[in-house]
């Protein structure tokens, strides 16, 4: 919800202020394409958190400010606005679009409640829960575009049609987001980040393979102990506004059975949906035939396969429809987001900030945990938790080898901060799709900065006591 009257032409204008100041600021070492990356960052998640303009709108800043500064190329920038996962969304887009020309999520929704049940808080957990427990395999982008659509439908069914003016609707929307990320850390296969971490760990540290398996184990008690506290925190911090839906089970049961049978359109929206899924979750089976078949592009395949199939003459989706339902606006936050962590990083700002941190920590023990962890935290709620962590992780080893010191227990605790992207648009796949969907980015704000420094402070004490009194979380 965007803000209104005075408010907005304050925060109109406290944006491009903040961008102006951080070229005023006293730092000689920090050169002016860093000082307009940071102002930028500064500008961009003042309009997210106070929207006095659309946050789609918000998106397209990093390309201006790259064209009339010259800060970078604005080349650089134009793949974040055509990224595989920008695709990804909106291929998921248009098979969601299919199950509302067809009433698919009406049926979904009452299929939803009457499993779930009408509890509020029930659902935030059950949805929380079961964001997490996909993201452990699956990216957290493509666990958010599968689940969103579902829980959309569910909160309009009872009434809820804009998210960011319903707590429940933004505490369920946060569920998935954060649910999303919390559950990233705990395989390898969670996303791209740890794939990355894995990859550093094999050049400059083993210097052959690492196992998977050896991930998992080493990192289970602080992923553990990071999901408890997320859970329980979730389960706290949201009151829904309303109470729970009066109509039991029966209600929802009757509902779904005036539905009838389900229409041939409906079977269509459901199967290609399913597959999409089906194939992203599976695509270590077919990779090597298919290297190419990225799941974004299994979305867009069978998001384009309802333009064209036909029931009685009439294709499951027109265009006319779609471009009237979509969340376009979806599309341009996101990569928004990707831009302004390609700028952070492209201009040395993030590299900066992190080279400044280091030698705080130079004495290892708690200092050092704190130090790195918080550094990944800070960088990922503003470039993408990829970015963040080929800026830190390097970074870890380095120092640490320098020192004379096992830098393993230190990457891994890295690892873990770097899946806490909880607090804006631009942390996560999961978070930029909750704040696409309407989610109170204010409260996204607000509450993820409670939570991220409960996670940090849980990574501290964890990380700390493995890495001082476990040899085996120095093994990699």
């Amino acid at each position: 919800m965007t803000s209104t009257g005075g408010n907005a032409t304050r925060h109109l204008v406290l944006g491009p202020l903040l961008f102006a100041l951080m070229h005023v600021i006293p730092a000689e070492s920090l050169d002016p394409a860093a000082r307009s990356a940071f102002g930028l960052l500064l500008w961009m998640a003042w309009w997210w958190i106070t929207q006095p303009v659309h946050l789609a709108v918000t998106g397209f800043l990093p390309l201006v400010v790259a064209a009339v500064f010259q800060v970078v190329p604005v080349r650089a920038l134009l793949p974040a606005y055509a990224s595989v996962l920008v695709i990804l969304l909106l291929g998921a887009n248009m098979l969601a679009t299919v199950w509302t020309r067809w009433g698919l999520d009406r049926r979904i929704a009452l299929a939803s409640l009457l499993t779930l049940g009408a509890n509020r808080n029930h659902q935030i957990v059950a949805w929380f829960c079961i964001a997490m427990g996909l993201s452990t395999v699956l990216p957290n982008t493509v666990v958010a575009a599968a689940m969103m659509p579902i829980v959309v439908a569910m909160l309009a069914f009872i009434g809820i049609k804009d998210l960011g003016s319903s707590r429940f609707g933004t505490a369920l929307g946060l569920a998935v987001a954060w649910g999303t990320s919390v559950g990233g850390a705990a395989t390898p296969l969670g996303g791209a980040p740890n794939l990355l971490t894995v990859g550093f760990l094999e050049e400059s540290v083993t210097g052959g393979e690492f196992l998977f398996w050896t991930w998992v184990t080493r990192l289970l008690p602080v992923t553990v102990a990071v999901m408890v506290v997320a859970l329980l925190f979730i389960r706290r911090a949201f009151r829904p506004e309303t109470a729970d839906h009066t109509a039991g089970r029966s209600y929802f049961a009757d509902e779904l059975g005036k539905l009838g049978r389900m229409s041939v359109p409906e079977r269509w929206g459901l199967v290609l949906f399913g597959t999409a899924i089906l194939l992203a979750f599976t695509r270590q089976l077919y990779a090597a035939w298919l290297p190419e078949l990225h799941p974004a592009f299994g979305f867009l395949t069978f998001g384009l396969l309802a333009f064209v199939i036909r029931h009685n003459g009439e294709p499951l989706l027109r265009w006319e429809y779609a471009q009237t339902h979509m969340i376009w606006g979806l599309l341009y936050l996101f990569a928004g987001g990707a831009a302004l962590g390609s700028m952070l990083v492209e201009t040395g700002a993030a590299t900066w900030m992190a080279t400044r941190l280091a030698p705080a920590a130079s004495g290892g023990g708690l200092g050092a945990v704190a130090v790195f962890s918080l550094l990944t935290i800070v960088l990922t709620q503003t470039t993408s938790n990829t970015a963040a962590i080929a800026v830190t992780v390097p970074i870890t080893i380095t120092t640490f080898q320098s020192l004379g010191m096992n830098p393993v227990p230190f990457v891994y605790i890295v690892a873990v901060s770097g899946n806490f992207g909880l607090m804006l648009p631009s942390a996560s796949g999961g978070s930029a799709i909750a704040a696409g969907y309407g989610v109170n980015v204010k409260t996204m704000f607000g509450k993820g900065l409670i939570l991220t420094a409960l996670l940090w402070l849980t990574v501290m004490a964890v990380g700390y006591a493995l890495a001082t009194y476990w040899p085996g979380f120095g093994v990699a």
